[in-house]
């Protein structure tokens, strides 16, 4: 593991003089707003198909091999030459100021040995699940625009169903796959990666999501994760400091997600939100690139300003070190959640699952801070009747739900 630097201690008088001095200066500098040419398009999307669906193995460090996940590899991608500069949406406190703020949501009390468990890859698959009943929430997703106008019909009826059910709702935003790759204007200078998670845009349609899935504030939460796998969003992936640009695009994405999570915060009176990893990165690292578990570090204000953290773990081989050490690694930040469990090989799913979810694992990964556990979809569990029975086992033995 590697070590993480950690926001100094401070005495309580200091405190509040860093918390006048930040508020002075975000009054008075603020961030620069910038138009936006054109629009970001998404290509039809559907409830049934919600973004990465089989992960390839990663062997060892993956240099420039592609992380997991459906989509190409950004790194890929050709820039398609300079853009006009981008909106870069409300002003807010930088990630200090904003860390040091008491805005954070806490998720619901989970005693060791038991998480909330949840279910995708869309509200109504998983309500009709076997498993529904002991399920704590459902997992559904947000791909881009065009998944506006089936959510809009959910919104009159299926949204609320499932919160009178007493399940909460898990909404995963992953925008790898939507509108087009380049390097464009920021407030920190060029960026190269995609477009749509930086555009204004972005920030109006979750304006509306965030209204589409608020739920009373002492009713089921609404969890989000943000940008899951945002490794992959710059044109180079998996390192900081890979290239000026990609720098530039995550330092840009950290300010996406706290204004993102501020619109949260104010639409929906029950939303908990939490930035999405991509669970590979755990498996190498590169202090001086910043790649590998050293990115996480360079994320660490924004992380400690989230209600809480998120990341997926679908590769192909064994996922049971990836949970454990992403665990770790970001519960040192807050509770943590796995936001989209799924392998595209039964053998290694069965055997995650009982290093994973048998015996005392439960109780020590709560205890690193693992909090929620959420199957990508059912094709796992309804391989056979021995993996519905190892699913059911599972969230009976391990699950909690809160009661409305």
């Amino acid at each position: 593991m590697s070590l993480r630097s950690r926001m100094p201690r401070h005495p309580g008088a200091l405190v509040l003089v860093l918390l006048a001095m930040s508020a002075v200066l975000v009054a008075t500098l603020g961030h620069e707003h910038r138009g936006r040419d054109g629009s970001s398009a998404a290509g039809p999307s559907s409830p049934d198909r919600p973004g990465p669906t089989s992960a390839a193995s990663l062997p060892g460090p993956p240099g420039a091999h592609a992380p997991p996940g459906a989509h190409a590899p950004p790194g890929a991608h050709a820039p398609h030459g300079a853009h006009a500069p981008h909106d870069e949406g409300d002003p807010r406190p930088g990630p200090w100021g904003r860390a040091l703020a008491a805005g954070i949501r806490p998720v619901p009390a989970t005693q060791p040995g038991k998480l909330r468990f949840g279910l995708g890859p869309a509200l109504d698959s998983a309500l009709a699940s076997p498993l529904a009943g002991n399920l704590d929430f459902l997992t559904t997703w947000y791909n881009g625009p065009g998944d506006l106008s089936f959510l809009r019909k959910w919104r009159a009826d299926l949204i609320p169903e499932v919160y009178r059910s007493g399940h909460g709702i898990h909404l995963v935003v992953w925008l790898d796959g939507t509108g087009s790759v380049g390097t464009f204007q920021t407030s920190h200078g060029p960026a190269c990666g995609r477009e749509y998670p930086l555009s204004g845009a972005f920030l109006t349609d979750a304006r509306e999501l965030a209204s589409i899935f608020a739920g009373p504030a002492n009713g089921p939460a609404l969890y989000v994760t943000l940008f899951t796998e945002l490794q992959t969003y710059p044109c180079q992936s998996n390192e900081w400091a890979a290239t000026p640009e990609t720098t530039n695009y995550y330092r840009a994405l950290q300010d996406r997600y706290l204004a993102t999570q501020e619109i949260f915060h104010a639409g929906a009176p029950n939303a908990r939100v939490s930035l999405g990893w991509g669970g590979w990165q755990s498996r190498w690292d590169d202090p001086v690139k910043g790649g590998g578990r050293s990115l996480i570090t360079h994320f660490a204000d924004v992380l400690r300003a989230s209600d809480f953290q998120s990341f997926q773990a679908m590769g192909n081989d064994s996922n049971a070190a990836d949970v454990r050490n992403m665990t770790k690694l970001l519960g040192q930040y807050g509770p943590v959640m796995v936001a989209h469990f799924k392998s595209g090989s039964q053998a290694a799913w069965d055997a995650d699952m009982h290093a994973l979810l048998a015996g005392d694992e439960v109780r020590k990964l709560s205890l690193d801070g693992l909090f929620a556990f959420s199957f990508m979809d059912q094709s796992n569990i309804n391989f056979s009747p021995q993996a519905l029975a190892t699913a059911r086992g599972a969230v009976q033995s391990h699950g909690v739900r809160s009661s409305y």
